[in-house]
């Protein structure tokens, strides 16, 4: 079934679990509800979500989702599209779209200490907040950017730096400082350790999605200047993007010009069949301290060479 929230009502979403539902359009606002206890998890499922002049609200910057949700998105390359918006998607024109997890501190750091193939322990620079559990990924040093790894945390120590990681690693990964000359020139050189999980989940159904190379995607698209706002806090993206279709990334900001009130901060992407952010035609955009890993295609890519006071870090 399809769902529509007219101007005016709000749509309250605080039950485990929805059926698979095809169309959802907000006008007015849906707004989903965490659980009081942190370790319980929803489910929303839907083929389509339009947010049209709406609001739709998965946590705010002052009071993130404290809760686990995950978010699947249905639809293969065949299933008809929204005029612009495409299928699998959020799209947004005209509306707000908020969705904040836990704030996780650091989002990526870097090894302290070599470690070799077959190793199942990191030593990190500095502490982290990261805990069992959770799914981290380390780059490659080598030439082969295909030498990047993901392996699950089994158990952090006390001072929060080294991790016992779930299986060996396949590759070395290097770290250390290499000196040069006799003035003492150095340059460090240190794989980073990137963290990838995150409490909120945005994701491509896992049935199809890894077959078809057809993940979810977000679109963000008005006709003007601050038409719409779109801000994104430490929320998991995984499974998204749409390999070989031009626009289909996991977060496409298209053709909209200024968006001072917009930004994505601390987002874990991995498994991305297209691009990780897309800026089209936009400006004054902030992108902060996301980790993306194994996407297809650019990463962070500004697209005509048109767009102007975007901050990137």
């Amino acid at each position: 079934e399809s769902i529509y929230v007219p101007t005016g009502l709000n749509l309250f979403v605080d039950i485990d679990s929805t059926p698979k539902l095809n169309l959802v359009i907000v006008e007015g606002s849906i707004i989903f509800a965490p659980d009081s206890d942190p370790n319980h998890e929803r489910f929303f499922d839907a083929a389509y979500m339009f947010i049209s002049g709406g609001l739709m609200e998965v946590g705010t910057e002052e009071f993130p989702y404290t809760s686990k949700i995950t978010i699947t998105m249905h639809g293969l390359l065949s299933d008809p599209y929204l005029p612009i918006y495409g299928n699998k998607v959020i799209g947004v024109r005209y509306g707000t779209l908020d969705m904040h997890g836990i704030e996780r501190t650091p989002t990526w750091t870097e090894l302290e200490t070599t470690v070799e193939a077959g190793g199942t322990v990191i030593v990190l620079t500095e502490d982290v907040d990261w805990v069992a559990g959770e799914m981290i990924a380390i780059a490659s040093t080598s030439y082969e950017p295909r030498e990047g790894e993901h392996r699950t945390i089994l158990s952090i120590d006390s001072t929060r730096k080294i991790i016992t990681v779930d299986q060996p690693f396949d590759y070395k990964h290097f770290a250390e400082v290499q000196t040069f000359g006799t003035d003492g020139d150095f340059i460090e050189m240190r794989a980073e350790v990137g963290l990838l999980s995150r409490n909120v989940v945005y994701r491509g159904d896992p049935e199809t999605s890894p077959g078809t190379q057809y993940g979810a995607t977000i679109f963000l698209h008005s006709n003007g200047d601050d038409s719409l706002t779109c801000r994104l806090s430490y929320i998991e993206l995984t499974e998204v993007g749409q390999a070989f279709k031009v626009g289909r990334y996991a977060v496409h900001f298209h053709m909209i010009g200024a968006v001072h009130n917009s930004y994505a901060k601390g987002l874990g992407t991995h498994q991305g069949n297209n691009r990780a952010f897309t800026l089209h035609g936009t400006h004054y955009l902030r992108l902060e301290n996301n980790v993306a890993y194994e996407v297809k295609g650019h990463t962070f890519f500004i697209e005509d060479a048109v767009e102007t006071n975007n901050y990137i870090v």
